[in-house]
């Protein structure tokens, strides 16, 4: 996520509230599917349709990240293309890294972790970035 970077308050606060609309609906989501899933009560195609339901809530997330861009101001904006570049070179590295391990051995991993790791890596771009610039 952006971080608190967004100087205007009705922008923050309309964030903010995509953020957690759209995180809360997929937690509920996420609890649906894993419950109907793991008790086998959808099958055919419906299981996949189940199976993908919780990332839907989520496409309202790159809506809310981009449109707090147009409310920053440029040294925000610069905070966030170097902690987007250092999250998204350092998620590929890794990754990357971690495939050409599986081919030595290592159990394979699901791609499920890879948003986890950027996010990570995002807010540690963050950190960083707002501590050079102060």
């Amino acid at each position: 996520m952006t971080d608190c970077l967004i100087n205007d308050p009705a922008a923050k606060r309309r964030y903010y509230r995509d953020i957690f609309l759209s995180t809360g609906i997929y937690m509920v989501l996420l609890l649906i599917s894993v419950h109907l899933l793991r008790r086998d009560m959808v099958s055919g195609p419906w299981k996949y349709i189940v199976a993908v339901m919780p990332a839907l809530p989520m496409f309202m997330v790159p809506r809310a990240v981009i449109r707090s861009f147009v409310f920053m101001d440029e040294l925000q904006r610069r905070i966030q293309l170097e902690s987007l570049a250092f999250a998204f070179t350092l998620t590929a590295l890794l990754t990357l890294t971690y495939g050409f391990l599986e081919n030595a051995g290592l159990p394979q991993l699901s791609w499920i972790w890879v948003w986890p790791l950027m996010g990570f890596l995002w807010a540690v771009g963050i950190a960083v970035a707002k501590r050079r610039y102060q």
